[in-house]
C-alpha cells in the first residue's frame, strides 16, 4: 500500500512538471559554477603574483580580492538555492530504478546510487534552508551535514562498484567472443581441409578418366 502511494506520487503529473522546470535550471547552475571557479582562479593568480613580488598589496588590490571573494560566496549560495529541490528528481529516479529489469546486481547498485543522492540532496536542502535562507531552524545543523556526507558516500561507492561490475561483465563478454571466434576459425579450417580433400579426389577422378 505504501509503495503504491509512493510510486503514484513519483509518477504524478506534478512531479513531471517540477522535473521539467528543474531541468531548465541546469544551464543556470553551469553559468554560476563557471563564474564561481573563474573568480577563484583570478583570486589565486592575484595572490600568487603578490607573493612572488614580495610587496604589500595596495588598497585597490585588496578591494579587488574582496570583490572576488564576495563573488565566489554569492555564486556558491546561488547554486545551493538552485539545487534546493533536486532531491525530488533523485527520489523519482530511485522509484523508477526499483521497477527496472535486467541484471539484479546492476539494478541494486543503480538504486543505491539514486538513494544516496536523494539522501544527500534532501539533507543539503535542509542545510540550505537553515543557513542560507533561514526558513528552517535545525536543532543540530552538523547532523544534517553528516547525513548528507553519508548519502554522498553511499552514492559514490555504489557508482564505483557499478562501474567495476560493468567492466567485469565486458571482460567476460570479450572472453566469450574470443572463444567463439576461435571455434569459428577452427570450424572454418576444418571446412577448408574438407574442401581440399574433395578437390583432390575430383582431380584424381579426372586423371583416371583421362
Amino acid at each position: 500500500m505504501l509503495m503504491s502511494i509512493v510510486a503514484a506520487a513519483a509518477n504524478s503529473s506534478a512531479t513531471a512538471t517540477y522535473m521539467k522546470y528543474a531541468s531548465q535550471l541546469s544551464g543556470r547552475d553551469k553559468a554560476c559554477r563557471f563564474t564561481q571557479y573563474f573568480a577563484r582562479l583570478l583570486a589565486y593568480l592575484v595572490s600568487r603574483r603578490i607573493s612572488l613580488q614580495g610587496t604589500k598589496p595596495t588598497a585597490s588590490v585588496l578591494d579587488w580580492m574582496s570583490t572576488l571573494a564576495k563573488t565566489q560566496s554569492a555564486m556558491s549560495t546561488t547554486r545551493k538555492i538552485l539545487r534546493s529541490g533536486k532531491f525530488i528528481d533523485f527520489f523519482h529516479l530511485f522509484i523508477r530504478s526499483l521497477g527496472q529489469g535486467g541484471d539484479e546486481v546492476e539494478r541494486l547498485l543503480n538504486s543505491g546510487h539514486k538513494l544516496g543522492m536523494f539522501v544527500f540532496m534532501l539533507a543539503d536542502t535542509a542545510g540550505i534552508l537553515h543557513s542560507a535562507l533561514g526558513l528552517v531552524r535545525l536543532r543540530d545543523p552538523q547532523k544534517a551535514t553528516r547525513v548528507a556526507m553519508r548519502g554522498w558516500w553511499l552514492a559514490l561507492v555504489c557508482q564505483l562498484l557499478a562501474g567495476v561490475y560493468q567492466l567485469r561483465a565486458l571482460v567476460i563478454r570479450e572472453a566469450d567472443l574470443c572463444r567463439v571466434r576461435r571455434h569459428l576459425e577452427k570450424d572454418a579450417d576444418a571446412m577448408a581441409d574438407r574442401e581440399c580433400v574433395v578437390e583432390e579426389r575430383q582431380v584424381m577422378v579426372k586423371k583416371r578418366a583421362a
